[in-house]
């Protein structure tokens, strides 16, 4: 990268809230050569006890935001939650990872794209290499319990668990109970609601395997 593109690149980071997240705060727990790099207009929310542990990789916040735009992106993370991101992981401009109380999510590496959301009641999992295209959305809950005439909740929160090297097309939906094999690709405006083999092309509503697919290089 020539020194002109790295200065602006520098140029884009909100360097107060970079010292505060990376030197200051005891809620960001740094691992190994990893920094929690927030970009202009990343909006951080972090409640008691909630905390973010990063390793072998750095967690970019909003961005590649537009030059002159106010975009902004989200991390949210309830009380006690926890972010774990365990290699380079970028979330892009208007883009929201959100943790409930007592939740956690768990990213291995991905390129969160803008305008996705991961929203997590109980545990979502996010292996390496991964690619989360514009407006998917990942819930493990409805968000909204049902309950039947015994008052039991009849749509309980269920982890959503993907694989690594995996690519979810734009505007898919995964809902909670979902499980992604490694290496299957996920077509755009899919709805995913259960398992997808490895290695598979999937795609419709609900979402099924049709084809075997080899990734190259």
């Amino acid at each position: 990268m020539e020194l002109r593109s790295k200065i602006k690149l520098l140029s884009q980071i909100s360097w107060c809230k970079f010292i505060y997240y990376n030197f200051i705060s005891s809620q960001v727990e740094r691992r190994g050569r990893a920094w929690l790099i927030p970009y202009r207009n990343a909006v951080i929310n972090l409640s008691s006890g909630a905390k973010i542990f990063i390793e072998n990789g750095n967690f970019l916040i909003n961005a590649n935001k537009p030059s002159g735009s106010c975009a902004e992106a989200y991390v949210t993370l309830r009380k006690n939650a926890r972010l774990f991101v365990h290699g380079m992981t970028q979330l892009n401009y208007r883009a929201t990872i959100e943790v409930h109380e007592n939740a956690e999510i768990d990213i291995g590496s991905a390129y969160i794209n803008s305008d996705a959301v991961i929203l997590a009641a109980e545990s979502i999992h996010i292996g390496h290499r991964c690619l989360i295209s514009r407006m998917v959305y990942i819930y493990d809950a409805d968000h909204h319990d049902i309950v039947n005439t015994d008052d039991k909740v009849i749509n309980p929160p269920r982890p959503v668990d993907v694989g690594d090297h995996v690519w979810i097309g734009l505007q898919s939906l995964l809902l909670r109970g979902s499980k992604i094999g490694d290496g299957a690709v996920i077509a755009a405006n899919s709805l995913v609601g259960g398992k997808i083999k490895a290695g598979t092309m999937a795609s419709g509503n609900p979402a099924r395997s049709y084809s075997e697919i080899i990734w190259k290089g």
